[in-house]
């Protein structure tokens, strides 16, 4: 028995000896630029929003980017040098978007320049708006409605949808919070979209947005919603949505054409 327990230490730290070091390397990724903003059919200003993407392990998620240089100009020769009011923050004061014009973002942030170009695309003009209301649930006091938009896609051009929805003056559905539509299925005929929300109440004043735009929006918002709802233990990583920006940059630069319809909801 004693000349087995050599033997048996010889053998322990033979494997232990065999075993691989593993150094597992924790530097802190290369922060990437998000861009965020548009210019639209509506009276400005219009603001640009930067950012940062920070560490993984940070437990913010985005800084301000401040101190860049931010123009926006168009096809038709108008410029414009955007106006840093807060951090992060940058905003136009002439600038008017036109329907059919080309708007064009150039950023210049530590020493690096990021662009992207957008079509403003022809507005669709909204048929009609209705509301369906459903009766108090659960203890509930008052009815809910649900808005019905119906609108007719122009045959004679490729168009791309996305659906907002206010309440009293401020936004209770954004574009993402929405589907966004092609009409490569609907081309040159009539739709109708459904939004719908929890808050909306009697007395309530409400609008709807058609926001038409080019296909790098579609495409923005429709990766950008798959990346939102990705998750579950056996997910896989989501990737970031496609982006416009140019140099890796992450986000979105759009020119949006907007219509929209208002009204009272009434029982």
């Amino acid at each position: 028995m004693r000349k087995l327990i050599p033997l048996l230490l010889f053998l322990l730290l033979g494997m232990y000896s065999c075993q691989e070091v593993i150094t597992v390397n924790l530097n802190s990724v290369s922060p990437k630029v998000i861009v965020e903003g548009n210019v639209n059919n509506r009276p400005g200003p219009y603001t640009i929003k930067l950012s940062n993407t920070t560490n993984y392990f940070d437990p913010s998620t985005v800084s301000t980017l401040s101190g860049a240089s931010v123009v926006i100009s168009d096809n038709a020769g108008h410029t414009e040098t955007l106006l840093e009011t807060s951090p992060g923050n940058y905003v136009t004061s002439t600038l008017v978007g036109t329907i059919g014009r080309t708007y064009y973002l150039t950023i210049v942030a530590a020493g690096q320049t990021y662009t992207a170009s957008s079509l403003m695309a022809d507005t669709v003009r909204i048929d009609s708006t209705s509301m369906s209301i459903r009766p108090p649930r659960g203890g509930a006091t008052d009815s809910t409605y649900s808005i019905t938009l119906s609108y007719t896609d122009p045959e004679a051009t490729v168009n791309y949808y996305g659906f907002r929805l206010w309440r009293n003056g401020l936004i209770i559905n954004n574009i993402i919070d929405n589907r966004v539509e092609s009409d490569k299925l609907f081309n040159g005929t009539p739709q109708q979209t459904r939004l719908r929300n929890s808050q909306l109440i009697t007395g309530d004043s409400v609008r709807v947005d058609l926001v038409c735009f080019d296909k790098n929006a579609y495409d923005y918002y429709n990766t950008l919603k798959s990346t939102l709802s990705a998750g579950g233990p056996f997910s896989a990583p989501p990737a970031n949505p496609v982006s416009n920006i140019s140099n890796k940059a992450l986000g979105y630069f759009g020119a949006f054409a907007i219509t929209s319809r208002s009204m009272l909801l009434n029982k």
